[in-house]
């Protein structure tokens, strides 16, 4: 039950931050220089406004960590999303990347992170 009102209150925060309007970084992602990672840097209010909905939401996945390494979880699954990567294999990489030494991200937490990401990009 509490997962399912954590991915509830997940989506409803991505969704208040998709009423409030989305910026088009795809310009900045572009301009940097070539590598063998992609990397993509959101938007800080975005992050900071993801940071607190996943500590919220997943707070077992979040314990230990702080708001920088919270974020990359959503930059990561952002460069997944734009470089057009199937959503199984982003939901995958979520997984590893939202995992916390032992307590590992469940498919149903790393679909709701997807889902505010998707909508966060």
């Amino acid at each position: 039950m509490s997962r399912t009102t954590a991915a509830i209150a997940a989506s409803a925060t991505a969704f208040a931050l998709l009423l409030t309007g989305c910026d088009d970084d795809s310009a900045a992602a572009t301009d940097a220089p070539a590598s063998t990672t992609t990397t993509f840097q959101i938007d800080a209010s975005k992050a900071g406004m993801f940071v607190v909905s996943y500590r919220n939401a997943f707070p077992k996945l979040a314990e230990g960590r702080d708001d920088a390494a919270v974020a990359s979880v959503l930059n990561q699954s952002c460069a997944d999303i734009k470089s057009g990567k199937s959503e199984a294999d982003t939901i995958a990489a979520i997984a590893k990347a939202a995992s916390n030494g032992a307590t590992t991200a469940t498919t149903e937490e790393a679909t709701a992170v997807y889902q505010m990401s998707k909508l966060m990009c």
